[in-house]
């Protein structure tokens, strides 16, 4: 499926945002997405057919509900599944990159909005909007949080202190993280989230009028992904974009290792298999996250992957029955 084209937003529409010295490119135009390597795709250099690489893998096993419960919990992030939502994006998605050639960019971006798509989640006009879900490719992901760290008016200092302190202390080569807002279930805004020591909040929740759903949902009103340069070396476009849907879409951690069933997360584990795209896993984990209404408690949304990942087995024929 091809994705829609678009035009180019202005690059300082996210300079205010991450204001960390990032000098880089910031595209949101949608085109389709090739699986060249990206280092030949830096270089604009013709791959040989002859140094192709066919990656195979064992098929997922058959989805087994506590197997498949324990990994969708493992890579999710939230504060209290059973009392909380999870956070989602309810405004269209308005995907950018910074730090790679445009012409590379262009096919990240595009391959994020196509992703968001094909999961049914409603996305920007192709005209010019206001990037909210971020991927920047950068020398020291680390490094610059540590300069937005104590930046007044930076998009760390709308984190909780216990947040950033956990975003700092990450050593991987990618660092992820949302600013959210509590919000009624309707998505109306809470009195006293503008609060201050003149104005305290008040708290004033809308009614929810069901024994399961919760009164407020959590928004997310942008998302980054940072990602260290160095350590993309023979990576696809659609690995890396895949890999951007799975940790700016959602609040997701990475893996380590091989998880039980096939999934983009382990992307950046240099002994793990990787895997060429989103996986029938990671597709039903997204779908569930966003299927039913966002004010429902998380492990709700978090037990429902299994019955999605059945569906996507049968659809896709990744099942135990398929060739690898």
């Amino acid at each position: 499926m091809e994705s829609r084209r678009g035009t180019l937003p202005a690059r300082a529409m996210l300079a205010p945002i991450l204001a960390a010295g990032i000098a880089a490119f910031a595209v949101s135009s949608p085109v389709k997405a090739d699986t060249i390597p990206l280092d030949q795709l830096i270089s604009l250099d013709e791959a040989d057919p002859a140094d192709t690489i066919v990656v195979t893998r064992r098929p997922d096993p058959a989805p087994d509900h506590d197997e498949v419960r324990q990994q969708a919990r493992s890579i999710t992030r939230s504060g209290n599944l059973h009392n909380e939502p999870l956070a989602l994006f309810s405004s269209k998605i308005c995907p950018g990159v910074l730090g790679l050639p445009v012409e590379v960019a262009e096919m990240v971006v595009g391959r994020i909005r196509y992703n968001a798509e094909r999961l049914g989640l409603a996305v920007a006009s192709t005209g010019e909007c206001a990037p909210n879900l971020i991927v920047g490719f950068v020398g020291s992901g680390k490094a610059d949080i540590r300069k937005m760290m104590d930046k007044r008016g930076s998009m760390l200092a709308k984190l909780p202190l216990a947040e950033r302190r956990e975003l700092l202390a990450e050593t991987g080569p990618v660092h992820a993280w949302a600013v959210t807002t509590v919000r009624g279930f309707h998505g109306k805004m809470l009195d006293g989230q503008e609060a201050n020591l003149v104005n305290p909040p008040v708290l004033r929740a809308e009614a929810s009028h069901s024994l399961i759903t919760m009164s407020t949902r959590l928004d997310i009103d942008q998302s980054v992904v940072l990602i260290d340069i160095a350590t993309i070396d023979g990576m696809s476009v659609n690995q890396l974009a895949d890999y951007a849907t799975m940790r700016g879409i959602a609040r997701t951690r990475a893996v380590s290792g091989q998880a039980s069933y096939g999934t983009i997360l382990n992307l950046f584990d240099p002994d793990a298999t990787h895997a060429p795209e989103l996986t029938p896993f990671d597709i039903a984990y997204l779908k569930s996250l966003y299927a039913n209404v966002p004010n429902i408690p998380g492990i709700a949304k978090v037990a429902a992957v299994k019955s999605a990942l059945a569906r996507e087995v049968a659809l896709t024929g990744t099942g135990p029955e398929a060739q690898p």
